[in-house]
């Protein structure tokens, strides 16, 4: 069939000559329309190549709390365009992994004889994910074609374990004293993820005392902890001289995505003294 058609009855009342008052009675017969617009000659053929994970960490597997993307190229070898492409994403059947999320699928108007296209699917992992290995299936329906194209992955997925959090060490450095009114002073700590998973969008918030004049913002991004790394982080502000002897109290606060995980000290610091670890 060439064109798509949808088919509107339209009844045709064939009626004898009524008289006045008379009830009037007769048949019907359907006749059939075809309406709707012409399908490209040449038949479309879509190809799909390299299909693959990517995630936030590089680690080829779908965490708890991870966004991810299931990416591939899309490219037409008929010889007709592909229109319309209505790309979804999901779980197959035959898999007993949950916690995997779909935020949206893609669309594409139209694929030209050996045009390709590069396609990125949304795909996270929520807080109930579970560890193993899923299926995930995805469907691509275009215009003109009744039984829609499917490609599967296997995605490697891990359940959430917590991070924790910690300053592991930190010390207080200051210039020389000098003629000004004013020294810099250097605060070098270190963080560490001593819990059995990743944090996510980590950073650390500082608050100085009253005194104290800042030089570097008072936020520091360190985005994605692995467990075991330890970021160092340097923090420069500027101190009155004349009360480099007086004891310096700075509130440090480890903040990650879930606001539970980290931990917020304040620290009691003399320039070039260094604190015991935790």
């Amino acid at each position: 069939m060439t064109v798509t058609q949808r088919w509107i009855v339209v009844y045709c009342l064939v009626l004898s000559c009524p008289l006045f008052g008379q009830t009037v009675s007769g048949t019907s017969t359907p006749v059939l329309i075809s309406v709707g617009r012409e399908r490209p000659a040449g038949k479309p053929g879509l190809s799909y190549t390299e299909v693959n994970l990517k995630d936030e960490n590089g680690n080829k597997t779908l965490e708890a709390w991870e966004k991810a993307s299931i990416s591939f190229k899309l490219k037409n070898l008929g010889k007709g365009p592909s229109q319309n492409l209505f790309i979804t994403a999901y779980t197959a059947n035959n898999t007993e992994i949950r916690g995997i999320t779909y935020p949206e699928p893609v669309r594409i108007d139209s694929l030209r004889p050996g045009q390709s296209r590069d396609v990125s699917i949304p795909v996270e992992g929520s807080l109930q994910l579970t560890a193993g290995i899923a299926t995930v299936a995805i469907e691509i329906r275009e215009e003109f074609e009744f039984d829609p194209d499917q490609i599967e992955l296997n995605v490697l997925t891990a359940a959430f374990e917590a991070p924790r959090l910690v300053i592991n060490s930190y010390t207080l450095e200051t210039d020389p004293p000098g003629p000004n009114t004013t020294v810099l002073a250097t605060l070098k700590l270190i963080v560490q993820n001593k819990g059995g998973g990743a944090s996510a969008d980590t950073r650390l918030d500082f608050f100085l005392p009253a005194h104290a004049r800042q030089m570097d913002p008072p936020v520091f991004v360190l985005n994605t902890l692995q467990p075991g790394e330890t970021p160092p982080v340097h923090l420069r502000f500027y101190l009155n001289a004349a009360r480099l002897q007086e004891e310096i109290l700075i509130r440090a606060v480890v903040i990650e995505r879930h606001q539970k995980y980290g931990q917020d000290m304040t620290m009691k610091l003399r320039p070039h003294s260094r604190s015991a670890r935790n």
